[in-house]
């Protein structure tokens, strides 16, 4: 596997209340991956823009944002950090708040299962290197279709406008 394929595993924890937010740091860095935590989601904005965050865990109740207005905004400025929701809070209608409008990868519900923390973290971090791989491929394939067109055939002018388009559609995408 090449390097570049290696998922980064740094999560950020933001919780207001540090109990919590100390165990989670604590079984997260004893899993391997590297942690930093905050109480406000305004703190946590700034810390995206001082380190590489593959993933965010936020509380979904804190005194001046939200998780979900945090999560939101993440997902505009950083849309491949995995995004995941802490919450004692059972309503659905929170749940489906959070899914529709944070896109959020899975709930975690206090009180949480270690283990089941452990292997959240695992699949949400083979995501992120799956996400990784998907768009080095694609850059790849894009390049190459680039090429080709490059070298493009005078005799098919309307064939090579189509496959601009293409390639155009796609970037916009996001594929």
């Amino acid at each position: 596997m090449a390097v570049d394929l290696l998922p980064a595993r740094t999560i950020l924890v933001v919780d207001d209340e540090l109990p919590v937010r100390l165990a989670l740091t604590r079984v997260l860095g004893e899993a391997g991956y590297s942690v930093l935590g905050t109480d406000s989601g305004r703190e946590a904005l700034e810390l995206f823009e001082k380190h590489p965050i593959d993933l965010v865990i936020s509380d979904h109740h804190m005194p001046e944002m939200s998780g979900i207005d945090l999560l939101k905004l993440v997902r505009v400025r950083h849309p491949h950090v995995v995004r995941i929701i802490v919450t004692g809070d059972k309503d659905p209608e929170l749940t489906l708040r959070s899914i529709n409008e944070g896109e959020v990868y899975r709930f975690i519900r206090k009180p949480w299962d270690n283990t089941d923390l452990r292997t959240m973290m695992h699949f949400a971090f083979e995501t992120v290197r799956l996400e990784r791989e998907k768009r080095k491929l694609l850059a790849q394939v894009r390049d190459e279709r680039l090429a080709v067109l490059s070298r493009g055939s005078p005799d098919d002018p309307a064939g090579l406008e189509r496959e601009v388009m293409l390639l155009a559609e796609e970037e916009l995408r996001g594929r």
